[in-house]
């Protein structure tokens, strides 16, 4: 999974064109997108005793953590900017600005739309060619919206990675060493009182793939990551993708799916478990599917690990620990 990493460095190029400014407007805010995970000793001390599922696990946070809530708070910095600038042309409640031409000289051009809404606005950003004079030479990069009731706040956005391939520039330096596609939708709903949220990001036909490395990699995903938090700090996450794992020996360079499903409460005690499968009978695992559980004290120490057989007879001292010691009961990972 490390190798997403080029994807979520990816959003500080994309929003880094025409609009800069630190000026406090009503929009989406990064703690609406951000997932949060219990602290633990473990993760503060770097434990020698840690999950490889919950280490994958925080680590994914992280990630995604870094290129939603940037580009949720460069995209604040647009709204921000552009609710004090004469729009260029306005239909109905709508305003529109642009196209500009990216600020940075890229071959790029931007327009953006801001409809008001009782509860809240709808934006649009468009992208195009620096020569682009009008909306219908360009194309939709990213539509998002935000709705507010008292304490309540929901909303997300969609981006279309065809369009930053279609306009590489926008990958930044790099562009030249990946190849990206598909269609992204984050969505979120938030209590702001109580900080319950759940956060679902669509992965729709998105597939990356690196380029320069002794072995060009691929990932694909139409699946989904689902997080949730309680009032308490519990919650859950799961998260899907396909991917070549030959890099850990035990496979080959087919695709397979790997999945992790995870559950915590507000003391930081978790479960976790996680697979990778072949997909549609295509791939080439050692010993076929694999199977992984463990779970966690609040202290973010291993309590219980295990592995499937015929992996757990190649790694005896993989598994320890008894499944009692779990506090998190298998249950909580249901319909994940």
């Amino acid at each position: 999974m490390t190798r997403l990493a080029p994807l979520f460095a990816l959003s500080a190029a994309l929003s880094t064109g025409c609009f800069f400014t630190n000026e406090d407007t009503p929009f989406v805010e990064a703690d609406d997108v951000r997932i949060d995970l219990p602290e633990s000793i473990a993760a503060r001390e770097g434990g020698q005793v840690r999950g490889a599922l919950h280490i994958g696990v925080e680590y994914t946070a992280g990630q995604v953590n870094r290129w939603v809530t940037v580009l949720v708070e460069h995209c604040a910095r647009v709204i921000a900017y552009l609710d004090d600038v004469q729009p260029s042309e306005r239909d109905g409640n709508t305003r529109i600005y642009g196209p500009y031409a990216d600020n940075d000289g890229r071959d790029l051009a931007w327009l953006v739309r801001v409809e008001t809404l009782e509860d809240g606005a709808n934006y649009q950003i468009y992208v195009g060619s620096r020569d682009a004079k009008a909306q219908d030479e360009m194309a939709l990069l990213m539509a998002g919206d935000l709705h507010k009731d008292d304490t309540k706040r929901s909303g997300g956005f969609k981006m279309d990675f065809d369009v930053v391939e279609k306009y590489p520039e926008m990958k930044g330096a790099d562009a030249d060493m990946s190849v990206i596609g598909g269609f992204v939708e984050v969505t979120f709903e938030r209590d702001v009182e109580t900080e319950e949220k759940r956060i679902d990001l669509d992965f729709k036909a998105v597939s990356f793939e690196y380029l320069g490395y002794l072995d060009d990699d691929v990932f694909y995903s139409d699946d989904k990551y689902s997080y949730t938090r309680d009032p308490k700090g519990g919650g859950t996450f799961d998260l899907t993708l396909y991917g070549e794992w030959d890099d850990y020996g035990w496979s080959g360079p087919e695709q397979e799916k790997a999945s992790v499903q995870a559950a915590w409460d507000g003391e930081g005690n978790g479960r976790a478990r996680g697979s990778i499968l072949e997909v549609d009978g295509v791939g080439d695992l050692k010993h076929g599917d694999l199977f992984l559980d463990e779970c966690q004290g609040a202290d973010g120490f291993l309590t219980w690990r295990s592995l499937n057989e015929p992996y757990a007879l190649e790694a005896p001292d993989y598994g320890f620990g008894d499944p009692k010691s779990c506090v998190i009961p298998e249950s909580a990972l249901d319909g994940l």
